[in-house]
């Protein structure tokens, strides 16, 4: 193999208009095997690795295999569960040397013959999976310095583990929530808060923001003493972005989601899981709200327990993509 022509990666599956995804794996790669990287477009030409996601068509099981998977069903020994036929899930194309799932998004990966997942998911999935949340690519430097296409600004790993100095008096507002996707605990949440105060809601559910407008998030979150961040929903390690971005806005996050890697500071926000119920968790909010002693305390403590780290995701790629890897002379 001539280990001196770039390795060539193609991406399955991915909304991703900033390509910010797209740079963080090829920088990834190129760290991990010593070698340039080629992005090819074309769907079918054989590649060295392609990286699939969940975003995009759902792939259905051809019909021979629900076939094979019906019949089997019927025998003695059941359906046997070697070489893939039986997999209902989304597979590898077929197209290229390695196959790598990711999905940052509350989805499980696939079972199937893939080489490595990299994912919010803390199993190991017999160790081809790794530790990857999507706000380590999205919004933070961990690899390249990113601009958050959430928020419209970078966010550093360095300040998210710092103190940091935040004014009470000039954000003379509750509560804001910039929401997509109007998922029903979110909005028994917020119906619950705006008993506490007014909450004001931008984003797609609300239909008064533009796709585009990610820059405004971080201007309009200046008068608020709390960003509403909850995750779509609650699985042991799904971390998104929403915690990081609003706590670089300077407002308390009041956050619902399970960081079972307990990386973020608990005592930096107010996370729903902590408490016993929605009405104990707003009681805190309103009490926390009128006093601006405690507002500050909480305000002013670093997000991060700890700094984010590749090692462990660079080991599974050095293990399954060792015959990529630029040998050393």
């Amino acid at each position: 193999m001539n280990q001196s022509k770039p390795i060539t990666l193609r991406f399955v599956n991915w909304v991703d208009p900033e390509r910010q995804a797209i740079t963080f794996f090829s920088s990834l790669i190129e760290k991990v095997t010593g070698r340039t990287v080629s992005i090819v477009e074309h769907p079918t030409s054989k590649v060295d690795i392609e990286f699939v996601s969940v975003y995009g068509q759902q792939i259905i099981p051809s019909i021979a295999t629900r076939a094979y998977r019906f019949f089997h069903s019927y025998l003695p020994n059941g359906i046997p569960f070697e070489g893939g036929k039986h997999i209902p899930n989304q597979q590898p194309t077929g197209n290229s040397r390695f196959s790598i799932f990711f999905t940052g998004e509350n989805e499980r990966p696939p079972e199937g013959t893939w080489d490595a997942y990299l994912t919010f998911d803390t199993h190991s999935y017999g160790g081809r999976n790794e530790y990857l949340p999507l706000w380590w690519i999205t919004s933070s430097d961990l690899l390249i310095p990113t601009v958050s296409p959430y928020l419209g600004k970078e966010i550093r790993l360095d300040e998210l583990m710092k103190p940091r100095i935040s004014d009470y008096k000039s954000r003379n507002k509750f509560c804001v929530a910039f929401i997509g996707k109007a998922y029903p605990f979110r909005m028994h949440a917020l119906t619950a808060l705006s008993k506490v105060g007014r909450v004001d809601v931008y984003g797609g559910i609300a239909r008064n923001t533009p796709r585009n407008s990610a820059i405004e998030k971080f201007k309009i979150a200046q008068d608020y003493k709390f960003v509403f961040a909850f995750e779509n929903d609650l699985f042991p390690g799904y971390v998104t972005e929403k915690a990081p971005e609003a706590w670089a806005t300077g407002a308390i996050p009041l956050y619902w989601g399970f960081d079972i890697r307990k990386s973020l500071n608990p005592s930096a926000m107010l996370n729903l899981m902590d408490y016993s119920d929605l009405d104990s968790y707003v009681a805190d909010v309103a009490e926390i709200e009128k006093s601006e002693s405690k507002w500050l305390e909480i305000a002013s403590r670093p997000l991060l327990l700890e700094r984010p780290s590749l090692e462990s995701v660079i080991k599974l790629l050095e293990a399954k993509l060792a015959p990529l890897i630029a040998r050393v002379s």
